[in-house]
């Protein structure tokens, strides 16, 4: 079974998806959200979160470029699209200490009939998923070249499902361990982390569009 991805880029994609999903960002309006609901109904969203990232994201990853070829959108443009939206996903959290995606709505009505109206929207899209997610799994999945590449993305892609479950499954005491404070710095130090991610995504595709910057 032929590999053609490197360990580092295998890696970076891996910090890259972690980075942009920012755990310490999202448990925030996440937590708000789902406070009202019993301990089962929690663990439940949790879960079904996890399972509904790990689906989407294989979705996009197996699909993605044969929508890309339909488009006729190069390897190298998506780079620099996908390093661009990055960028600016990435500002936000340097600055203010923010999650790259909008504020949801927090006046929802929490009830254990209703949980499943929130799972879907707001929390897997745009909580959990935005994108910045969507754009790095694209642009990692259109340099697959065999059957092998695909298969470590999606080992890949279910490994960042199951620390979205984690990540959501200890919310409520993470959020009280680490306090508001902690949480914007946490976030802020992931903001960078996925900004020199995103620079590397983006002078990559550019270099590819224009040979003569090389």
């Amino acid at each position: 079974m032929d590999i053609n991805f490197t360990l580092k880029e295998l890696l970076l994609y891996q910090v890259a998806l972690f980075s942009i999903f920012s755990p310490f960002a999202v448990i925030g309006p996440y937590s708000s959200l789902i406070e009202d609901y019993r301990p089962s109904i929690k663990n439940k969203i949790a879960f079904r979160i996890g399972l509904y990232t790990v689906i989407n994201l294989t979705l996009i990853a197996w699909l993605g470029n044969y929508i890309l070829i339909i488009l006729g959108i190069s390897l190298a443009s998506l780079r620099c699209a996908g390093g661009l939206v990055l960028i600016f996903a990435a500002f936000p959290m340097i600055r203010k200490g923010d999650s790259p995606r909008r504020k949801v709505n927090q006046d929802l009505v929490n009830d254990d009939d209703g949980w499943q109206s929130i799972v879907v929207t707001p929390l897997l899209f745009p909580i959990t998923m935005g994108a910045g997610t969507i754009s790095i799994v694209m642009t990692q999945a259109r340099q697959a070249v065999s059957f092998g590449d695909r298969l470590v993305l999606n080992i890949i892609i279910l490994i960042h499902g199951l620390l979205v479950f984690i990540t959501y499954y200890f919310s409520s005491a993470v959020l009280k361990k680490i306090g508001n404070q902690g949480n914007v710095v946490i976030t802020r130090i992931g903001g960078i982390i996925l900004l020199s991610l995103a620079f590397m995504i983006f002078t990559f595709g550019l270099k590819e569009l224009l040979p003569g910057l090389g």
